[in-house]
């Protein structure tokens, strides 16, 4: 492990990611717009970036920035693409990529440290701009990938990777999956999507009350996220607690 004592940043999109992670730590203290803290013996600085490419990059510069931290974690939760992958398996960032191509690459050594971990799986992470939300979409965007890797999509994972590696911060993307390749999702989630880049929640509870027999499917999304998130954050202590990261 290593000797660096800068803290390592975690990032998660929006609030029930934010606090499955922080229901995992020790000692927390807010600082300005991030939360520091422990988990097992790792000084950590927890921050929620908002949801989105444009959110998620900003926001993970910033802590990059401010705390210099020794790595960088990403996450958060995830959409299947690869119909092997199911609802609450792990993902670790093997490559990313979005519109402009693949990221600088993930740090081999991180990844090699969460697979050792067990329980997780290394795949593709692809960050889109608007969540798919047909089996049909998802089928077809996965056939133009390299199907050796299992793959998902979430919507800050390019960003992020971009926002440290432009720092030189060694960086790792760790994704739980809401829902599988051959769900269907509500079809206005497409177009709740704001200026920032994020998903308005005000907006889709309208769409939601003009159309109550989606209501099920947003109430079972609500749960799997939750649920997804709390898996994660207890892969991400189980990951921490053995030491800092190398």
């Amino acid at each position: 492990m290593s000797e660096d004592k800068r803290p390592i940043a975690v990032v998660t999109a929006f609030r029930e990611e934010f606090e499955a992670v922080l229901s995992r730590v020790r000692g927390a203290r807010f600082s300005g717009a991030h939360v520091e803290a422990r988990i097992g013996a790792v000084e950590i600085a927890l921050s929620m970036t908002g949801d989105g490419a444009s959110n998620a990059g900003r926001a993970a510069a910033s802590l990059c920035e401010r705390v210099r931290p020794a790595a960088l974690l990403g996450a958060g939760v995830a959409g299947a693409l690869s119909p092997d992958l199911t609802v609450g398996d792990l993902l670790a960032s093997s490559r990313i990529r979005d519109s402009e191509g693949e990221t600088p690459p993930p740090d081999a050594g991180l990844l090699a440290q969460a697979l050792d971990v067990g329980g997780v799986t290394a795949g593709t992470l692809v960050t889109v701009e608007r969540p798919m939300v047909s089996a049909a979409e998802k089928t077809a965007f996965a056939g133009s990938l390299d199907g050796s890797y299992s793959a998902a999509a979430d919507m800050e994972s390019a960003a992020w990777a971009r926002a440290a590696a432009s720092r030189r911060v060694p960086y790792l993307i760790l994704r739980s999956i809401s829902d599988r390749a051959v769900e269907d999702l509500p079809e206005y989630l497409a177009r709740c999507v704001g200026k920032g880049g994020g998903i308005r929640r005000s907006s889709v509870v309208l769409h939601a009350l003009a159309r109550p027999d989606t209501i099920p499917a947003l109430l079972r999304m609500r749960n799997r996220v939750r649920a997804c998130a709390e898996g994660l954050a207890a892969f991400l202590e189980a990951f921490l607690s053995a030491g800092p990261p190398s």
